[in-house]
């Protein structure tokens, strides 16, 4: 998890988006108003920037704008605007009960049947938001005492996939404080199997011991530090690699062709925080691991995504999950 990560609070911006913008017409105002009760988010910077992005759309095609959903984002963003500038208080207490009222209605709505996924995407990425952007959850997440900058919902997805490959070498790039490599070494413990090598650029000396995890100070593109992790490597035992240093694009495009061979067929190599840079999360971090991904994938055919493991709905790694296939 990049350290830098900061949670991002919508400027003064909202007032500009009241003017020179045209309602949509390929849906009944009726549609939208339902959408528009169902969908009200809260408005942050994703929010912001979507809008934008779909008035830059209109204007430059003469269309107008597509789907109910982005139609009721644009909605619920012009009233905030026009609130505003009448002079609303932005934490006004009638604005708070909107939201809270258009997802109790969802989820009412929804008791007897799935939402659609357009729905469904739009509750979980808002909650996507709230959690990432909070600085109390993830931020403040431990393992038997150790900080641990993870989703413990993807912590859970680790403990099933460590039970099905039961790898015998799991090599970890971005160690930061150790809680993870404490976390995997445990399962490892619980499972009867394996090993960590963790691999950072801070030689931080205050990481928990586990016999089964080696710490190497280093850079994880280093050819240096790549042989020392190959020459650990069993044969023909299985080796599975989760990539979580520097969440630069490069970087995590350097590490996966560099550590994609070593990801034995039929185990997983994971690119983590595929979520910054707007996916749905920290908008302003700049192309990072998903720009990687995406070129990666678009290279490489012996790597599929893993769906499957976006059971849970929110994840800090979309798509991020390669299972090795040939």
């Amino acid at each position: 998890m990049p350290r830098n990560a900061v949670p991002h609070r919508a400027g003064a911006g909202l007032r500009r988006l009241a003017g020179g913008v045209r309602r949509a017409r390929t849906v009944s105002a009726a549609a939208r108003a339902a959408v528009s009760r169902f969908i009200a988010p809260a408005v942050d910077a994703a929010t912001v920037r979507r809008v934008e992005h779909l008035v830059a759309q209109q204007r430059a095609t003469g269309q107008d704008i597509g789907s109910g959903v982005d139609e009721a984002v644009f909605d619920a963003v012009s009233l905030r605007a026009r609130r505003t500038r009448v002079g609303a208080s932005a934490t006004d207490d009638k604005w708070a009960k909107l939201f809270v009222e258009a997802f109790v209605n969802l989820y009412h709505d929804d008791l007897d049947s799935p939402p659609t996924p357009l729905v469904r995407k739009a509750i979980v990425d808002q909650f996507h938001r709230l959690y990432y952007h909070d600085r109390g959850t993830w931020r403040e997440t431990y393992w038997l005492g150790t900080r641990i900058w993870k989703c413990p919902l993807d912590l859970w997805l680790y403990q099933e996939m460590l039970h099905e490959v039961r790898p015998a070498l799991i090599v970890e790039t971005g160690t930061a404080f150790g809680g993870s490599a404490s976390y995997l070494a445990h399962l490892c413990d619980i499972v009867g199997k394996g090993a960590v090598v963790s691999i950072d650029v801070d030689d931080a000396g205050d990481r928990p011991k586990h016999q089964r995890v080696t710490y190497i100070h280093g850079s994880s593109t280093a050819p240096e530090v790549v042989a020392e992790v190959t020459g650990m490597i069993e044969s023909g035992e299985p080796v599975m690699v989760i990539l979580d240093s520097d969440h630069s694009e490069n970087h995590v495009y350097n590490e996966l062709n560099i550590y994609a061979d070593l990801v034995t067929v039929g185990s997983y190599l994971i690119v983590e925080d595929t979520n910054v840079n707007g996916h749905p999360a920290f908008p302003e971090h700049g192309p990072g691991p998903m720009e990687a991904l995406d070129r990666f994938l678009a290279e490489r055919n012996d790597f599929e995504i893993d769906e499957s493991k976006h059971k849970f709905h929110m994840t800090f790694n979309p798509r991020g999950v390669l299972r090795k296939v040939r």
